[in-house]
């Protein structure tokens, strides 16, 4: 189960557990929430589910035990050959659907999974702790975020996202092409993303053809557009809706900015590094595989005068800059395997099935 942010930026995220936990043998249903406009797409099941479903997500409060029933009659009627209820486990990507998981976990006498994705959940997962049944488990993508859960005496287990490496890339900042640069925030800090556009403006003086590349929602949140033209660089900036779905351009780009050190979790990271993109990034504690002149180049401390100069020396030295995105790659093959998450997720789920018959799960 998954909310409508989650499943548009991490629909291959969610498609890539999806085929695994089935290749294991595992009954995969999807919920996910209706639609609520043509702007807030969801993500589409990859087929491999037994069902995909469709819920409404919206509603007062006093309504969610109702519409939690509603959903389990509705997966209990699916035909997936069980006797009795068929989900053994409710795991719910997505904070603003932790409320309505917990409530259809009950309703199915079934275990509960929370994707603890972002450090802003760590908080609500203390809380939400003393409401849920005992049978509830955090699930923890990075291991900052796991060591802070398991401090605080929370039940957790480390799934740690990962990615598939591919085919070797072509080479980044290659000499005779424009420099690419990908900026990723979601404008929830929009000081931090203006003054990385900042930066990059001032590097556009020795770049005058330097694409850049920002997602459009964040881009209208940080008011980029003002920035831009301020610094004369609007003819030099492209926004894309929904930019972290559309990871086949992305992945092309030479440079990628991560503008935003909120603790959120992003397998759109590790795609970049996996096809060996060099990753500029602020400092962010909850992000493991964030490894300063090992997989990225930290902005230590963030603003635009530093952005300037560290993505200055990235595109001054390039041999040195693809070195790094080399290295981010092996560290990805080696350390960040979307099969090692697959594996990850099953052992939490085993956990969670001790009192549990394994029948159905509800990704």
């Amino acid at each position: 189960m998954a909310d409508r942010l989650f499943a548009s930026r991490e629909r291959e995220l969610l498609s890539r557990l999806e085929i695994g936990l089935a290749d294991e043998g595992v009954r995969v249903l999807q919920a996910l929430p209706e639609e609520g406009s043509a702007s807030t797409p969801v993500a589409q099941s990859s087929g491999a589910c037994t069902a995909s479903l469709t819920f409404a997500s919206g509603g007062l409060p006093f309504t969610t035990g109702l519409r939690a029933r509603r959903l389990a009659q509705r997966l209990e009627e699916v035909d997936i050959g069980a006797d009795d209820s068929p989900v053994d486990i409710v795991h719910v990507f997505g904070g603003s659907l932790w409320p309505f998981g917990a409530a259809l976990a009950e309703a199915c006498g079934a275990g509960l999974a929370l994707e603890v994705w972002r450090a802003g959940l760590i908080d609500r997962a203390a809380a939400i702790a003393t409401r849920t049944p005992k049978d509830t488990l955090f699930i923890a993508p990075d291991p900052e975020i796991e060591r802070t859960l398991r401090h605080r005496s929370l039940p957790t287990r480390a799934a740690i996202w990962g990615v598939h490496a591919g085919d070797p890339p072509a080479p980044k900042l290659a000499a005779g092409r424009a420099p690419t640069v990908m900026m990723i925030g979601a404008g929830n800090d929009p000081r931090a993303m203006r003054g990385a556009l900042e930066g990059v403006a001032n590097c556009v003086r020795a770049h005058p053809d330097m694409l850049i590349f920002a997602d459009a929602l964040a881009a209208r949140r940080a008011d980029l557009y003002s920035v831009a033209t301020r610094r004369g660089v609007l003819a030099n900036l492209t926004l894309i809706e929904e930019i972290e779905s559309r990871r086949d351009l992305l992945v092309q780009g030479d440079v990628l900015l991560l503008c935003e050190g909120n603790g959120e979790q992003r397998t759109i990271v590790l795609e970049a590094m996996a096809h060996s993109m060099i990753v500029l990034s602020v400092e962010d504690r909850y992000a493991d595989y964030l490894r300063d002149r090992v997989t990225a180049r930290i902005v230590r401390p963030s603003g635009p005068n530093a952005w300037a100069e560290s993505l200055g020396a990235l595109l001054d030295e390039p041999g040195a800059a693809r070195r790094i995105g080399e290295s981010a790659r092996e560290f990805v093959a080696k350390h960040r395997r979307a099969s090692d998450h697959v594996r990850a997720v099953l052992d939490a789920y085993s956990w969670l099935r001790q009192e549990f018959p394994a029948r159905a799960v509800v990704p």
